[in-house]
């Protein structure tokens, strides 16, 4: 049996789900804390159920992107970057908020070492350089460390070697390399790497926790985390590379969404409480973003599925002229001061209230509305998800809409460009499936020169360490499968020059044993 949890900016939602059957569900407010109803989720799904039986828990989490965007638990973080002569003229966090830069203590370092496209030196590590560093560090309290190597991603040992340095001067720290994290791009790469290592304390005291809840619960279960590609990760890999973990909501509801429809072709239209998101699934995972993503203003370039959120939900408030539905939302107290709960705030939730068109039952559905605000509303909600579904479309062909999650009831009959819409059963919880149906994934980004190696072996190469990368993260390599393979030839790099990205999934070796 595994348990799937899901913890939104309003609702905490969870399944117990044994060989791919749904046995329990539950939705929760979410608490301010998240630990409260993390807690409570998992002993509601488990009741009279053997906990013996009860191997995965699979937790997704919005409390790392809070802590980012509240500017809270982040780390002190010293950042090297190893270039030798070259890029210095764009330093470390030139393209950051204001904001990040002044209320969080950045030590920033340009070092020797640096690679050229195809693996040559631009210059050696200087072991002293690095030392006299870590002495800087140790007397300015320095909580973890950002290594970044130009073209690190070809060959890391210059990363690996400075590491190493920072572990024998400076003991147990916290150290973010770029090619365990970034693509190829210093500027995002770089960017990737500092937020994993500013993000250390906050999934530290993230994962505590979490792992404290299971202890209380009496529960021997192993905790996984899920990651932003619609994967999951094991604990200590969430700990070591939480930025992967950054933003995986829209991706669970995702693979929930596939899940539970059979289409593995389509697009995915998930409301919530507070935001409505949109992606592509293809084969029934998302469509991954081959452009680089923001986090609170700060570009990167890591793994990260192609998904468009709008601020459009249950909880959205109504304004009482254009534009009528509102950026705010009430969230988790909705149902306090919404109409429909007994309070005073109109929101889209007590519109269709109103109109007997939600799918529960509230406190109060006797109260008056115009009946061309509703109209406006009702028409503004259109426009909003018509417009989204078509930004998100890879054609101009229609196609399959999969509604989910609890604002679902929202959505209007018919939409442009969409030909059949779906609602699956227990969709109000599918981000919770898509978290319990989470695989673990391998992948393999690389420049190669085609001088020394024909088009096969570097092929054979790259999926390969792929499938390396997920039998070391625990997969099963029996179960191992190709699910995206990608060839870019770089025509500005001269010896015929080619990236391969190679991405893969299994499951959980030995789960139920």
């Amino acid at each position: 049996m595994r348990i799937g949890i899901d913890v939104g900016g309003t609702n905490t939602d969870s399944v117990l789900i044994d060989n791919n059957k749904i046995i329990n569900s539950f939705k929760t407010n979410t608490s301010e804390d998240i630990s409260s109803s993390v807690k409570l989720s998992i002993s509601k799904v488990i009741q009279n159920q053997p906990k013996e039986k009860i191997k995965s828990i699979i937790i997704g989490t919005t409390n790392l992107i809070n802590d980012l965007l509240e500017r809270k638990n982040l780390s002190k973080t010293g950042v090297i970057r190893l270039c030798g002569p070259s890029t210095r003229l764009l330093k470390p966090l030139c393209d950051w908020p204001s904001d990040i830069k002044n209320n969080i203590n950045f030590i920033t370092n340009f070092t020797d070492g640096g690679l050229e496209f195809d693996g040559r030196e631009i210059s050696a590590i200087n072991k002293y350089e690095i030392q006299k560093l870590c002495e800087i560090y140790k007397k300015k309290n320095v909580e973890s460390i950002a290594i970044t190597g130009i073209f690190a991603s070809v060959n890391p040992y210059q990363e690996l070697e400075v590491r190493n340095i920072i572990l024998n001067e400076m003991g147990i720290i916290p150290v973010s390399m770029s090619h365990q994290i970034g693509r190829i791009g210093l500027l995002e790469r770089e960017n990737a790497t500092i937020l994993n290592a500013m993000l250390s304390k906050s999934a530290k005291k993230t994962f505590a926790n979490l792992t404290k809840i299971i202890i209380n619960l009496n529960l021997k279960s192993k905790i996984y985390i899920t990651q932003n590609d619609g994967t999951m990760a094991s604990l200590n890999d969430a700990l070591n590379y939480p930025i992967f973990s950054l933003s995986s909501g829209p991706t669970n509801s995702m693979r929930g969404a596939a899940f539970l429809s059979g289409i593995k072709d389509g697009i995915v239209i998930d409301i919530g409480g507070t935001s409505t998101d949109i992606g592509m699934l293809i084969n029934s995972f998302p469509k991954e973003s081959s452009i680089a993503v923001k986090f609170s203003g700060i570009r990167t370039n890591f793994r990260m599925a192609d998904v468009l959120s709008i601020p459009l939900g249950g909880g959205s408030m109504i304004n009482q002229k254009a534009p009528y539905v509102s950026h705010k939302s009430l969230g988790n107290l909705i149902t306090t001061e919404s109409l429909s709960f007994g309070g005073t705030t109109t929101t889209i939730t007590d519109i269709f209230v109103n109109q007997n068109k939600s799918n529960f039952i509230t406190p109060k559905q006797n109260f008056e509305l115009s009946l061309n605000l509703i109209k406006a509303v009702e028409k503004e909600i259109y426009s909003k998800i018509s417009i989204a579904v078509d930004r998100m479309k890879t054609d101009s062909k229609n196609i399959k809409a999969i509604v989910v999650g609890g604002g679902s009831f929202i959505i209007p009959e018919k939409l442009d460009g969409v030909d059949i819409i779906k609602f699956p059963k227990f969709g109000e919880v599918a981000n919770a499936i898509g978290s319990s149906m989470a695989q673990i994934s391998g992948y393999s980004e690389k420049v190669f020169s085609t001088t020394d190696l024909s088009r096969d072996e570097i092929i054979k190469i790259s999926k390969n360490e792929a499938i390396q990368n997920a039998i070391a993260k625990g997969a099963d390599k029996n179960t191992i499968e190709i699910i995206d393979f990608e060839e870019i030839p770089l025509s500005y790099i001269p010896s015929n020059a080619i990236t391969i990205k190679t991405r893969v999934v299994g499951n959980i070796k030995n789960e139920f044993n």
